[in-house]
């Protein structure tokens, strides 16, 4: 193993060279490439451009939206498991947005793109879906709490930095509310106090882990981290 290799793979280590940083500092860190490759990939600067085909954005739909249900038991799990009641009302109310105001996104979106039941249902999940599936399930029965974390800040972390980026760069806001409204549930004040929420318990919770439950931790985020990757590039390959 090279000294780098070593250094990302040890928070400890990995402190000492940078003594300002922080456990979710050195948990992107040992990322940077793959979270480089989501929140930079050629699929979200078509979805800034209001320019994906219309199977892209149909298949993306539907393979994203079933994240859902597993993502919001995986928040509730880790609301189960925060240690006090001041650590458990962020999740609450960012459960409130995704059971309300970003799955009546989907509802909608699959309606005016006439997505049947069947179109709903009937295709098998892509391989990254069916693997952040089964992360977020492996962190819910892990029972530790910066596992679930872990899944969470990368699933949302991932999701404002491509957003923001995009958002900040395009020069007019898309005419399809398919687009824009998914950008306005990633971008803004609200949901970067959810990333700081999510980065902040990590880093409170995180630097007081043993070695081993610091190797879980680091693995949930990296193994994440390659799903979103792998999944934007089924998303952005040739459709039907």
């Amino acid at each position: 193993m090279n000294t780098l290799t070593a250094t990302l793979d040890d928070f400890p280590i990995w402190l000492e060279t940078n003594p300002s940083g922080s456990f979710s500092d050195w948990l992107k860190a040992s990322v940077a490439d793959d979270w480089k490759r989501v929140t930079h990939h050629p699929f979200t600067d078509a979805w800034g451009a209001a320019a994906l085909p219309q199977a892209n954005l149909k298949n993306y739909l539907i393979q994203d939206h079933r994240f859902i249900d597993r993502f919001v038991a995986l928040l509730a799990a880790a609301v189960s498991r925060a240690p006090t009641l001041q650590d458990r009302i962020p999740g609450c109310q960012f459960l409130a947005v995704l059971t309300g105001a970003e799955n009546t996104y989907f509802e909608r979106s699959f309606v005016a793109l006439g997505v049947t039941d069947d179109d709903r249902n009937q295709p098998a999940d892509w391989p990254a879906t069916a693997g952040f599936k089964q992360l977020m399930l492996d962190a819910s029965e892990s029972t530790s709490y910066t596992n679930m974390l872990a899944v969470l800040a990368v699933a949302e972390g991932t999701y404002l930095g491509w957003a923001d980026r995009v958002n900040k760069a395009i020069a007019e806001r898309p005419a399809d509310f398919r687009y824009y409204e998914w950008l306005d549930l990633h971008v803004g004040t609200y949901f970067e106090s959810v990333i700081a929420y999510l980065n902040g318990q990590l880093d409170q919770y995180g630097p007081d882990l043993n070695a081993d439950e610091r190797a879980q931790c680091l693995d949930h985020f990296r193994k994440a981290t390659s799903l979103e990757v792998a999944f934007f590039d089924t998303a952005w390959a040739a459709q039907e």
